[in-house]
């Protein structure tokens, strides 16, 4: 079974607040969250693992073409 991340977790892991992450969720590219119980959600720790990947590489990208 793979790892599910608490958004509190994420978002300290992330190094942001909680209403940030609450705001990057709202973006298409974010990863979808999980439905762990009637009250509780929690994100797929490999998407995370993506979507972090991805964006360095496209900060990277836009700093040596900046």
């Amino acid at each position: 079974m793979e790892k599910l991340i608490r958004p509190q977790v994420l978002a300290d892991q992330l190094g942001i607040g909680l209403s940030t992450l609450y705001d990057r969720m709202k973006e298409p590219d974010f990863p979808r969250k999980v439905q762990i119980s009637k009250n509780a959600v929690g994100f797929r720790e490999s998407e995370i693992m993506e979507w972090i990947e991805a964006n360095t590489e496209n900060k990277a990208t836009h700093k040596l073409v900046e």
